[in-house]
């Protein structure tokens, strides 16, 4: 049964940069709306609190005319001096619209008391008002058959004559809700500007976000797309320069079979054998290659197996046995008598020390030999490649490995970069020794260990 785990990687992959940047986005769109709707509702808070404000500083210069008038201290006034007060209390309504009532008490008693029905007359302004402290209640009074809430202002004085008098003004609750009423309206308007000032600047972050998502996206799929060609090309290149080696082999082992058989004196029947087993060998090294690279988009399901090293040597020298002999080239293969077992990736080494031969039967002299030595070292098997060709640089010594590096016009620049990515996918190392004359490629494969599967030795 197949299942499939969560891993931090794949989350990664989910939460992509631009899925942050939009949750940060409406991250700060969500503190900044509430930062607004919080400085709002203590805004309202203090418009309130100062309309209130507002309404008492009113009331005072209110009680303070009411208080200067000569009838609030006055005793045994005349129905005439009544009137006039009342007069003037109407007055008081005509200029201030939210006075909903005025009354006046005396040791407890109320004498006077108007409702807000009637215009006339002025107060008299001249007088000192009375003294006291003003106090600021909310009642409920009927007036017409309705229930009002209000606002009283309350002010007690003591007399000249002896005695006190309070006198009331009922303010309606619509003159604090009046005085707020544009404070309010332009904190509204401020408030719905600033929110659309914000809900615009989110959507048009987000709608650049999205652009840029979807350019990245097209860009990203246009480079897998750049990437697969360029792969695929590889690819191409690498089964090339992989099959033309065995491919060459081939031709001229047939062509030394079809001259063998025109021998005037006859063909060996020895030669011909050993020439037919060649090409055979050399047949089933190419199937070899082309199952690598049917397996070569899916490497991590190949598993390492033990190389038993001199019979891998002696199988590539074999294949390049026709090419030495052309070249007019010896090989010579120096190993110990203990059998040296490698862990590795049989195919991906055969390949690997392939190239490496190639490479120094291009360059080797005619009538030199190509050296091959194997040996152990600790925990790991050593192969050294050497020929008497003009040698590398050591400025070239690194990039001989790159890809598509090559002196060579008919060259493709893959050998050595496949010989090095073979290598050290197994956990080895090549590089080119520091020697006197000519090139030694320097080889290193870990040994296989006690525990290592001997069965699969190749």
């Amino acid at each position: 049964m197949n299942t499939s785990r969560a891993t931090p990687a794949s989350f990664a992959k989910k939460w992509r940069p631009e899925w942050i940047v939009l949750s940060a986005l409406l991250g700060i769109a969500a503190i900044s709306a509430a930062a607004l709707i919080f400085l709002k509702i203590r805004h309202d808070f203090q418009t309130r609190v100062a309309a209130t404000a507002t309404v008492l500083e009113d009331g005072e210069a209110l009680l303070d005319v009411i208080c200067a008038d000569n009838a609030v201290a006055a005793k045994n006034l005349s129905p005439q001096d009544w009137k006039a007060l009342s007069d003037r209390i109407d007055s008081i309504f005509a200029v201030r619209k939210d006075v909903q009532s005025v009354s006046i008490s005396r040791d407890g008693v109320t004498l006077f008391n108007q409702q807000a029905d009637r215009l006339l007359g002025t107060a008299d302004s001249q007088a000192k008002p009375l003294a006291g402290e003003t106090e600021l209640s909310r009642r409920t009074l009927e007036i017409g058959g309705r229930t009002r809430p209000v606002f009283v202002l309350s002010r007690t004085a003591d007399l000249p004559g002896g005695g006190t008098v309070t006198i009331e003004a009922a303010v309606r609750r619509e003159a604090v809700n009046s005085a707020e009423k544009t404070a309010r309206r332009i904190t509204r308007s401020l408030f719905a500007f600033s929110l659309a000032i914000l809900g615009g600047s989110i959507l048009a972050c987000a709608y650049v976000l999205v652009l840029a998502v979807i350019r990245e996206r097209r860009r990203e799929a246009l480079a897998r797309q750049e990437e697969h060609l360029a792969f695929s090309g590889v690819l191409a290149n690498g089964i090339l320069h992989d099959f033309r080696n065995p491919m060459s082999a081939i031709q001229l082992d047939a062509q030394m079979l079809s001259r063998e058989f025109r021998r005037d004196e006859g063909f060996r029947p020895d030669r011909v054998s050993d020439l037919s087993e060649r090409i055979v060998r050399t047949t089933e090294r190419m199937n070899k290659i082309f199952r690598e690279f049917l397996y070569l988009a899916k490497p991590a399901d190949e598993q390492t197996e033990n190389i038993v090293a001199a019979t891998a040597i002696r199988e590539c020298l074999d294949t390049l046995g026709p090419r030495l002999e052309q070249s007019g080239l010896t090989a010579e293969f120096n190993a110990p008598e203990n059998p040296i077992v490698m862990r590795g990736f049989s195919a991906t080494f055969h390949r690997a020390l392939m190239n490496v031969l190639v490479n120094a039967t291009q360059f080797a002299p005619r009538g030199s030999a190509v050296r091959v030595t194997l040996a152990a070292e600790a925990s790991d098997a050593i192969i050294e490649v050497h020929d008497d060709g003009p040698g590398i640089p050591p400025a070239r010594r690194e990039k001989i490995f790159e890809m598509f590096a090559t002196t060579r016009p008919e060259g493709t620049g893959l050998g050595l970069f496949l010989a090095r990515t073979a290598i050290e996918r197994a956990g080895g190392t090549i590089r080119v020794a520091d020697v006197p004359h000519g090139t030694t490629f320097r080889i290193t494969m870990p040994l296989a260990k006690a525990g290592d599967d001997s069965s699969s030795a190749v």
